[in-house]
Order: C-alpha cells, then structure tokens, then sequence
C-alpha cells in the first residue's frame, strides 16, 4: 500500500470509499460486520475493529450503495444492483432558498428557523449543523450579522438591503 493509500485509509471517507471498491471486487454475497473486520485486516489497517465496521457498513447503505438484509437473524448487507439517487437539490439551491427567505421574512436568524427554510426547499431531514453552516456562510458573505456569540446559542441578523427586517 502506498502512502497515498493510507492517508486515504486514516480518512474516514477515504476509507469508505475503499471499502466500497473492495466489497464490488468479492463475489456477491451477504456481508456481515465480521467479514469486513476481515477486509480491514487483510487489506487496510489491522487496528480498525467492529465499531468502525459496522459504522462504515451503515454509512455506505445511508448513502445507497449497499441494501440492509437479514441472515440467520443477523443484519447482513449486499451491493445495491441500482446506482444510489443523488439529492436533487444542491447546497447552491438550498442557499438560494435561505437568501430569499432572509430577504422577505423580518427577525432573527437561528439554526433552527433556517433548518425549516431548508427543509422546506430540500423536502428532507437537514441537520442543525448543515443549518448552521449555511448561516455562518452568509455571515462570511456579509449578508448576515451575528449578534450572539453564546455557546450553543447564537443568532442572526440580516444586513442585506432590501430586507423586512
């Protein structure tokens, strides 16, 4: 393995995306937390243990590539036969969402009231923390002033022109 390789092992989607080339190269068969331990040691680093093999597992079926199934009472996983959907809403889309809702409603700008803009845009889950980001993005932009700093509590003013605020 070269040193490029394993920057990429230590990086954790590195590692995944491996992961995922190694599984597509076995043949087609259920494959359990214990069989990637086994990848694990076989090929990338001996000291990954289950907890990072099932949260890897996990991961890839999250984002579509592998299908959740059950083998003798076990949660196995196997290759999705169909590409996995890509959302059809970018992060440029979902910014432009918060600008216009920021530009026609009035008031503060929390984590939570920009995760319901997003939500209502994207049509899935948003995490607090995507929302967040999109918020102190703006901020950087100069299209939103911070106005509290409090650990686990901060808000948004807007500074655009032409706001309701």
């Amino acid at each position: 393995m070269t040193a490029t390789e394993l920057r990429q092992v230590m990086d954790v989607t590195g590692r995944r995306d491996y992961l995922l080339t190694l599984i597509k190269q076995i043949p087609r068969h259920p494959l359990t937390t214990s069989d990637v331990c086994s990848l694990y040691r076989n090929h990338l680093h001996s000291t990954l243990g289950r907890n990072a093999a099932r949260r890897d597992l996990r991961d890839l079926a999250h984002r579509g590539h592998l299908i959740h199934t059950t083998v003798d009472g076990r949660r196995a996983y196997r290759l999705n036969p169909k590409p996995p959907n890509r959302h059809p809403v970018s992060s440029q889309e979902s910014l432009r969402a918060l600008r216009q809702a920021i530009a026609t409603e009035a008031g503060e700008w929390t984590p939570g009231r920009a995760r319901v803009v997003l939500r209502r845009a994207t049509g899935t889950h948003i995490y607090r923390s995507v929302a967040r980001d999109r918020l102190e993005r703006l901020h950087r932009e100069g299209l939103l002033e911070l106005r509290s700093e409090r650990p686990g509590h901060c808000y948004y003013a807007p500074t655009m022109e032409g706001t309701a605020a």
